[in-house]
């Protein structure tokens, strides 16, 4: 079977379940939003700012390492004890540094809800290694079915709680049963065992990963500021509701990123790691997912920017209407980010980490600059002056130094194929700052006219792959 039907036939069986957990996520947030206030979510908000950049180290690279390596049972053993080993390392540093964030804050109500978070972070460490392995096994139909079990267990509890005020409780104990469930369920399929390995096993695994763990804890931790520095600057700057407010505006650009790069992104890296073993172009075969990822993400970018109240009041009503102002702005960025998501996979693959790190770096650096710069301004202005950055500079960055000059990707075909979303995209977003809603359409036409003209292979490629699917569906019923 080729890469193209391989890489599909996986991408619908894990998205299945995906959109199904999206649209019991999405559903279930109607109701959500009505029982937990915005204050409640800004003050999750507060927390994960630092405890999202204490994960950051969670993983580092462990999964990576797992699914990349050809080494047996007894390796992928000892790294599940590297990952507890991390596991309670960050769950006593996220304690220990509750009192000093309940400072900074100047909240003292942050000080529980941060210590219980901490829990996570141990009963997380018990599920990643077993979750690498199934990715590397390319069990993503059990990985999808975990996903919708744990998504709708964790609707229900906050649903539950919210009815009964539990404020931002209802955001967090969720948390703690979804994990223990995805550890349980993920031990059972794949059963590596709860083995504690003397002191050198530990070693000599570390030894063998240590460069890899190196490199991307070192890019993860920049991206993680720059993707996280604007929720503490809003929170510090212009308090727990607004940052309720932003919190959920960016919610819906991550959405797209869950939703479509991140399902892409899992298997995309298993599957791109077997076709550069097989001597297979990859160069050829990624373009051909970044125009898939593209029509898919098309659409969430027209519904951001042409009907961004309307989406409002569908989805979570008045109390949150001010999401609508920062909306367009993240929806401009689903059109780009969904596609550069996708380069850390592919420079692991090729043995890139260094790079990749160095990447993370300057972009981080270049967003934590534009973000600062807009929150002067306003909230809005945060949400305007990080997309222009990302178009403008880290989109272009990454051409050159990623794509041409690391990858050693065609020269002309990489600028053939990103100039013009760039292009697309400033004008898009002059048209958003000075809200000329005839510029506006007339662009996203123009847009939609590109892509099916550029991508008009794929999309053949896709139907036919899926009326195959459906057809062969059909006679095994029949059958």
């Amino acid at each position: 079977m080729s890469f193209k039907k391989k890489l599909l036939g996986n991408v619908l069986i894990a998205g299945s379940y995906t959109y199904i957990s999206q649209a019991v996520s999405f559903l279930s947030s109607i109701i959500i939003s009505r029982l937990v206030s915005p204050n409640s979510y800004g003050t999750i908000g507060l927390i994960t700012v630092f405890t999202g950049f204490i994960a950051v180290f969670s993983d580092g690279g462990l999964s990576y390492a797992l699914i990349r390596s050809d080494y047996g049972r007894t390796y992928q053993r000892v790294l599940t004890n590297l990952a507890w080993l991390l596991g309670v390392l960050l769950f006593v540093i996220t304690v220990i540094l509750a009192y000093p964030i309940a400072l900074f804050y100047k909240n003292q109500e942050l000080l529980i809800p941060t210590i219980v978070l901490a829990s996570t972070f141990i009963l997380r460490s018990l599920s990643l290694a077993q979750g690498a392995l199934l990715s590397k096994q390319l069990k993503f139909g059990f990985i999808g079915k975990v996903t919708l079990i744990c998504t709708v267990a964790s609707a229900i509890i906050t649903m539950i709680l919210g009815y009964f005020k539990g404020g931002y409780w209802a955001l967090i104990i969720p948390q703690i049963f979804t994990a223990i469930i995805t550890a349980v369920l993920y031990e059972r399929e794949v059963k590596l065992g709860f083995k504690i390995f003397p002191l050198n096993y530990i070693k000599v695994g570390y030894k063998f990963t240590r460069k890899l763990i190196g490199n991307i804890i070192g890019f993860n931790i920049i991206s993680y500021w720059a993707r996280n520095s604007d929720n503490m600057i809003v929170g510090k700057w212009y308090g727990v509701n607004d940052l309720g407010i932003y919190n959920r505006a960016y919610m819906l650009l991550t959405l797209p990123l869950n939703l479509i790069t991140g399902l892409f992104s899992n298997i995309l890296f298993p599957s791109l790691k077997v076709l550069k073993t097989q001597g297979g172009s990859v160069e050829t075969e990624y373009y051909f997912v970044l125009r898939i990822i593209t029509f898919l993400s098309f659409p969430l970018t027209v519904l951001f920017i042409m009907f961004p109240k309307q989406l409002i009041m569908l989805l979570w009503g008045k109390a949150w209407i001010l999401v609508a102002d920062l909306l367009p702005y993240f929806g401009l960025l689903i059109f780009t980010q969904t596609l550069l998501s996708t380069v850390g996979q592919l420079l692991v693959v090729e043995g890139k980490e260094r790079e990749f790190m160095i990447s993370g770096w300057i972009g981080g650096i270049i967003l934590v600059a534009a973000i600062f710069v807009g929150a002067s301004i306003s909230l809005v202005g945060v949400a305007q002056f990080y997309s222009l950055a990302f178009i403008v500079l880290i989109l272009i960055y990454n051409l050159f130094y990623i794509y041409i000059r690391t990858l050693k990707f065609d020269k002309l075909k990489a600028m053939s194929f990103w100039l013009p979303k760039v292009a697309f995209s400033v004008a898009l977003w002059f048209s958003l700052y000075f809200n000329v809603f005839s510029a506006k359409l007339i662009l996203l036409s123009l847009i939609l006219i590109y892509l099916i003209y550029d991508g008009r292979k794929e999309v053949t490629g896709l139907t036919q792959l899926i009326r195959t699917k459906v057809l062969k569906r059909k006679k095994e019923a029949m059958s």
